[in-house]
């Protein structure tokens, strides 16, 4: 995420897609994985992985998507910090 740049709206509103997009394409491959191995029954091994996989994909997607998030929070309050300040 270094080198996401996250100035303009446009860019926080691209950076929570992209990461929207991460993550159902991981979602995607999990569901895969558990649908190519469920013509022998799923494992117990197959399974754990997946639940682990989920979980990693998930903290990622609110991280990524987090953080674009918060820097449009702090400009909001920014401006209405500015905004009170030249109307006093």
């Amino acid at each position: 995420m270094a080198d996401v740049n996250l100035d303009y709206a446009n860019d926080r509103t691209t950076a929570a897609k992209d990461a929207g997009d991460t993550y159902t394409t991981s979602m995607e491959s999990i569901r895969n994985t558990i649908a190519a191995d469920s013509g022998s029954g799923t494992s117990l091994g197959v399974m754990v992985q997946s639940q682990l996989q989920i979980t990693e994909a998930e903290t990622m997607y609110q991280v990524k998507q987090g953080i674009p998030n918060n820097v449009s929070k702090a400009v909001k309050t920014a401006a209405a910090a500015v905004k009170q300040t030249a109307g006093s």
